[in-house]
């Protein structure tokens, strides 16, 4: 295969969020110095650089935001980051002191809210990122945006070269970019307006799963290709469970992943059920282990007797986890605020769940896409009601029911192998993505 230069916009590479881990099993074998990643200095935390070595921030040169947030906004440099001697990157921390929590936890919202946040800053080409990009000539972009300034910048980089582009969406963020606040209706009308312009540049339109494609081809008129995040079925498989004896002495159950918007509150109501069941005589200890440090969240978890927090995890040790547990749970919130946001999403570890062959219990509303994957390929038990006492008759059923166990295990293995084999999604991707420079207008 030929690879093609590529500039990714909007994400970076990493291995704690849906959208690093995913951009890092699709991209896994791409010449490294035929990839560039482009991102926010606040965004540059943590990146892994196993598949991408060129990092550009988009700093003080690019970002500029208007008066008087620009005397209160953290500014980053512009430019290539460097590695340090060890091989380490050099990237940023995320602060976690009383102005983190202040600008997270009421400026943005405010700003959110009164619809400030939408033209508060921009993101522009600059004479420094212009000439970086021609050096390092693009020949596809591939882009994940979620902000208004992001659909801007991806307008602009679309139109300073007419490359190629690529656009993969992972959650509806389009649907929940404007939940509240007296200027609602116009700042709907207008990024949906503008989304539908970016949309109509691009020449390869990808979701995350096929629910989303589905809504999509109907929102916005546009054939949206699946790719979930893929898995590589031998480094799992051998780590697969094959074991199903449950003792009521010892039950582990998991959660993994992150905590927020759409998910914090069924997990909350998973901790409180199962310590229900341990009042019960059940001997249960929920595990729960996520990139998340809000103290806020935490807390609420840390309450039930039967919670442990999950110190992190290194990537090569994850098949085994997910493995050692007796049950794995995928939670979505049933608030309509949740419901939006994740409507249309396959959580990245939903395949990772899969290829484990522990059972796995989904707690989720029925409209979702997990719901009705789960549901239909009978890979997993699906609650799919807000109600405590379904939710808790479901763990006792799995728990107590070992042929059951066997069932879904095995089908959700071999879902697993024949949907999201690493070796075939990325090839099918790699390809796709490679074609598009066949038809480009590029001459640097």
């Amino acid at each position: 295969m030929t690879f093609h230069r590529v500039l990714i916009f909007g994400q970076p590479f990493n291995d704690f969020s849906g959208g690093g881990i995913t951009l890092t099993n699709l991209f896994k074998g791409w010449p490294s110095d035929k990839i560039a990643v482009a991102f926010l200095g606040h965004g540059l935390f943590n990146v892994t650089t196993d598949i991408c070595k060129v990092y550009y921030q988009l700093g003080r040169e690019e970002h500029k935001w208007i008066f008087p947030f620009n005397l209160i906004q953290r500014k980053f440099e512009s430019g290539l980051k460097d590695f340090k001697k060890s091989g380490e990157f050099t990237v940023n921390h995320i602060q976690k002191g009383l102005r983190y929590r202040l600008v997270n936890s009421l400026f943005y919202p405010f700003l959110r809210w009164i619809g400030v946040f939408h033209f508060a800053s921009r993101l522009s080409v600059s004479e420094s990122f212009r000439n970086w990009l021609i050096e390092f000539k693009p020949e596809i972009l591939y882009l994940q945006v979620s902000t208004r300034e992001e659909i801007h910048f991806a307008n602009e980089l679309i139109d300073f070269q007419d490359w190629p582009s690529v656009i993969h969406i992972m959650d509806d963020w389009p649907s929940t970019i404007i939940n509240k606040g007296p200027f609602r209706k116009f700042w709907e009308r207008k990024i949906d307006g503008e989304l539908k312009s970016l949309l109509e540049k691009i020449n390869l339109h990808l979701s995350i799963s096929d629910a989303m494609s589905a809504e999509y081809l109907k929102r916005y008129g546009k054939t949206f290709l699946p790719f979930h995040n893929p898995i590589e079925i031998d480094s799992w498989l051998i780590h697969s469970k094959k074991e199903f004896s449950l003792s009521n002495d010892n039950i582990r159950i998991l959660y993994s992943g992150r905590l927020g918007i759409g998910i914090t509150e069924s997990v909350v109501e998973v901790a409180s059920v199962l310590e229900s069941l341990n009042a019960d005589g059940y001997k249960i200890k929920f595990h729960i282990q996520t990139p998340t440090k809000e103290p806020k969240i935490l807390s609420r978890l840390k309450k039930f007797n039967t919670v442990i927090i999950n110190p992190f995890a290194d990537l090569k040790d994850i098949p085994k986890i997910f493995s050692n547990a007796d049950i794995l749970v995928l939670a979505n919130d049933f608030s309509n605020e949740g419901l939006k946001y994740l409507k249309f999403s396959m959580p990245t570890k939903a395949s990772e769940y899969m290829i484990s062959g522990t059972p796995i219990l989904v707690y989720s509303p029925e409209e979702t896409a997990v719901s009705r994957f789960f549901i239909q390929n009978e890979c997993g038990l699906v609650v799919s009601r807000h109600d405590h006492e379904a939710l808790l008759e479901a763990f006792r059923f799995i728990i107590d029911n070992k042929e059951y166990q066997e069932k879904i295990s095995r089908n959700a293995v071999r879902f697993a192998m024949e949907k999201f084999d690493a070796g075939k999604v990325r090839n099918e991707f790699q390809n796709l993505i490679n074609h598009l420079s066949n038809n480009s207008k590029n001459v640097l």
